[in-house]
């Protein structure tokens, strides 16, 4: 969902418009924190996102053009009409400005949840994990028992070839002189 296309032409349309400073004044600053939350998460991919976060950007989309529509149909007034109709657009630059604030915690909720499901999702398959390493090291202490053990045989039988090499070395050496 392209969010950031709305949000350079609501940007466009309040440049334009000379008396921002009376009229729309938070309107900049909740565009460049709606800016800056579209930008975080449309660096993740679309099926890693929440159904959540997926209707509150589509949300903030619909919301964005109507400020668009307001902006645009606030620009094109003439002067004399601005005067004259100041307290109706008073009016509208606030719903717009509330409505921008709506989105603005609606999208970081929704964010928030989905992190906070990552977040549990990740912590689960890391118990996983430390469970199966905790087995593998379980296995690999057996099989280091294993091993003890059977060099320990080993070296029985070693000692036990050594002294029957020994033995007959000697009961051969005791022929040997026998046989002389």
């Amino acid at each position: 969902m392209e969010v950031i296309k709305p949000i350079w032409g609501i940007y466009n349309l309040v440049d334009k418009i000379k008396s921002n400073n009376e009229k729309c004044p938070h309107i900049l600053s909740r565009l460049d924190a709606l800016q800056r939350l579209v930008e975080f998460v449309q660096q993740k991919e679309a099926d890693q996102l929440s159904e959540d976060v997926i209707k509150a950007l589509e949300k903030l989309n619909t919301i964005l053009e109507s400020a668009k529509e307001v902006l645009s149909k606030f620009n094109k007034q003439h002067v004399m009409q601005h005067m004259m109709k100041a307290g109706d657009y008073k009016l509208e630059f606030e719903n717009l400005n509330k409505s921008l604030t709506d989105a603005f915690v609606t999208l970081s909720g929704a964010l928030h949840v989905h992190q906070e499901e990552t977040l549990v999702e990740q912590e689960s398959m890391l118990a996983e994990q430390e469970n199966k390493l905790q087995e593998m090291e379980k296995k690999l202490a057996k099989q280091e028992r294993k091993l003890v053990e059977q060099e320990d045989r080993l070296a029985e039988q070693e000692d036990i070839v050594q002294r029957l090499e020994s033995k007959i070395a000697y009961q051969s050496t005791g022929y040997y002189c026998i046989l002389q």
